[in-house]
Formats: structure tokens, C-alpha cells, sequence
């Protein structure tokens, strides 16, 4: 009978982790949808040498970026405000190397800025899935 009292328990505070994940999830996705279609403009300014449009691009992933800051945790976790900052670094770097007209430094600092992306979702998945780690472990009985 216990057991079947922790499992209800159990289900009952993953149903409401989740409802509450939906809520942020949902901004969430709209903001990296956002940021995607911004990075898709970035390329396509990168690839053809569009400096003002690179600075464009950078400039909304930047906006996005910060108000991803603000609303995705309060306060952000350290690990993930570094992850941010370094992102916001790369993006700061690229409009500098595009305000120099500098294509060869545009391309570094683009690969940069995608790196950074790559680390900071590498990060988020891992820490996602050390919180949910907890709440599907199911105490057993002890004798």
C-alpha cells in the first residue's frame, strides 16, 4: 500500500513539474525560434557579404538573447548566465568584425557564435535531464 502511496505521490509531482515546464517551454520555443530565424538571416548575410544586415541579425540575436536572461530563470542559474555571456560575447565580436568590413573575421566569429550555441544547448539538455532525474526515482520499500 505504501509503495502504491509514492507512486501516486510521484506521478502527482511529475504532472506538476511538467505543467509548469510547459508555461516556460512555450516562451522558450518561441524565443529559439525566434533566435533560429535571426541566425538563418545571419548566414545568409555572412554568406553574401551583407555587412549591415549581419549587424542587423546580430543586433536581434542579442535583444533575444537578453530577454531570454531575464524570464527563463529566476534568478539564472551561474552555469547558464556564463553560457549566455559568452554567446553575447560572440555576437558582440561579429558586429565589430562586420562594422570593419572584415569578412574574414565575420566568418571566425560566426563559427564562434554557433559554437556557442552548440555548448549552451549541450548544457541545457544535461541539466534538464539532471532534474528530471530525481523526480522518476520511486523510493522502494526498505525491510
Amino acid at each position: 500500500m505504501r509503495f502504491r502511496q509514492l507512486a501516486v505521490v510521484g506521478l502527482a509531482l511529475l504532472a506538476m513539474a511538467a505543467a509548469q515546464r510547459s508555461t516556460g517551454d512555450a516562451q522558450m520555443q518561441a524565443m529559439m525560434r525566434s533566435k533560429l530565424a535571426n541566425a538563418q538571416s545571419l548566414l545568409k548575410a555572412v554568406v553574401t557579404s551583407d555587412f549591415n544586415e549581419i549587424d542587423r541579425a546580430a543586433l536581434a540575436l542579442s535583444r533575444i538573447s537578453e530577454m531570454e536572461i531575464v524570464s527563463w530563470q529566476s534568478p539564472p542559474k551561474p552555469d547558464y548566465t556564463a553560457q549566455a555571456v559568452l554567446f553575447l560575447s560572440s555576437v558582440q565580436a561579429l558586429r565589430d568584425a562586420a562594422r570593419r568590413r572584415d569578412l574574414v573575421a565575420v566568418g571566425d566569429e560566426y563559427s564562434s557564435l554557433v559554437s556557442t550555441c552548440i555548448h549552451c544547448h549541450t548544457y541545457v539538455r544535461d541539466a534538464r535531464r539532471a532534474e528530471a532525474l530525481p523526480l522518476l526515482s520511486i523510493p522502494t520499500a526498505t525491510k
